[in-house]
Parts: structure tokens; sequence; C-alpha cells
């Protein structure tokens, strides 16, 4: 074995690890809400709209678009100032 075929090996024994472990973390994240389906596409719960893919290739359980979790968030934050 060479040391280009070692490197390969090491690169696919890393990629499986990271796979591992993010596979791990989503099976014990269980979402809140449920997801709208709507003509087979994932759409926001408050808009409606259709959830940009880059989105859900970041956070597969998203329920909401960018735009309005951040504004849930911001709310949630300071609802909870207040209390």
């Amino acid at each position: 074995m060479d040391i280009i075929d070692e490197g390969n090996e090491r690169a696919e024994l890393f990629r499986q690890s990271a796979l591992r472990t993010k596979m791990a973390e989503l099976s014990r994240r269980q979402p809140s809400e449920k997801a709208l389906i709507i003509d087979g596409v994932r759409c926001c719960l408050d808009c409606e709209e259709p959830i940009l893919l880059r989105r859900l290739e970041l956070e597969l359980n998203a329920v909401r678009c960018v735009e309005c979790q951040t504004k849930r968030d911001i709310r949630e934050k300071a609802e909870g100032g207040r209390r």
C-alpha cells in the first residue's frame, strides 16, 4: 500500500466516522412540530412558502424558512427576557 492509498483509506474512515456522528445526532433530535408538505414539497409552517433546499441540507428537520424561524427566535427570546 502506498502513501496515496493510506491517505484515501484514512479519509474514508474519517468520512464514515463523521457520517455516523451526524446520523446519531439526527436520530436523537425529534421534531416538536410536524412538517407541512404541500404538493410533495416541505413548506414553512408560518408563511407556507417552500423551504429552501440549502436550509434543509443544513437542518433536516426544519419546519420554517430562515426568515420565519429568525422572527420566531427573536420573539421567543424577547418573551423569555420578560419573565
